[in-house]
């Protein structure tokens, strides 16, 4: 069952493709579709976040956040089963930070 699902807000780089967020036999699952597509770059994760999009930047993706993943591809459809004690529902955005530089791909509003 999908829970909630978009697009890519630009930061840095251009982000192509879509999110969904998912609830799958008791799991949260996130999506990337549609010909998900990013620039690559050396330390890429992906976080969920209590900011919004819009007051995010490079410096502080990781306040108030939380590590999911590393992105497994920059490019195709992936998905990311969150941890069963993060509820999906006190978190804001969707993240693709480069967290060795500090540098904000773009993200998404949840």
């Amino acid at each position: 069952m999908t829970v909630n699902e978009g697009t890519w807000v630009n930061k840095q780089y251009k982000i192509k493709g879509a999110w969904e967020i998912e609830s799958r036999q008791g799991q949260t699952v996130i999506k990337f579709k549609d010909g998900f597509k990013t620039k690559g770059g050396p330390d890429l994760k992906i976080f969920l976040s209590k900011q919004d999009i819009s007051d995010v930047t490079g410096k502080n993706a990781t306040t108030n956040g939380i590590f999911i993943s590393k992105l497994k591809n920059k490019k195709g459809d992936q998905e990311y089963v969150l941890p069963a004690d993060i509820d999906i529902n006190e978190y804001t955005s969707v993240l693709i930070h480069c967290e060795a530089f500090s540098v904000l791909w773009g993200g998404a509003n949840i």
